[in-house]
């Protein structure tokens, strides 16, 4: 039988516990789309194969709420708030509101943004 050292196992146990592998997250916003419009909901309108891919092997909302206009629906899935709480006045983010984001980078993500967001913060 072969000795080990207890010094070895708490340095091997340490470093199995550094291995926490994050997801990756991929948020897409779509404006002017509906149920119809995407099969991973049973939609028939139009074929999506790649994003039906996407929906089967990750997560996906299966009950979201958004603003009849796009510029607060934005806004509001940025902060995670209702709209009366979370913008100087129309469209425009408060620069010190705190984003999905920020709080991605916080556990120690990288983060991008791109696209038509309109926040003018």
């Amino acid at each position: 039988m072969r000795w080990i050292s207890p010094a070895l196992l708490v340095l091997c146990s340490a470093n199995a516990a550094q291995a926490v592998i994050k997801p990756d997250i991929l948020l897409i916003m779509a404006d002017d789309i509906g149920i119809e419009g995407l099969g991973c909901y049973g939609g028939t309108s139009y074929r999506t194969p790649n994003l039906d891919r996407m929906a089967a092997d990750g997560l996906r909302f299966s009950t979201a709420y958004s603003q009849p206009l796009c510029t607060p629906t934005r806004v509001q899935i940025m902060t995670g708030l209702y709209n009366n709480r979370n913008w100087k006045y129309f469209g425009i983010l408060d620069p010190s509101a705190t984003t999905f984001g920020h709080q991605m980078k916080t556990a120690g993500y990288a983060t991008g943004i791109f696209g038509k967001w309109q926040l003018q913060s």
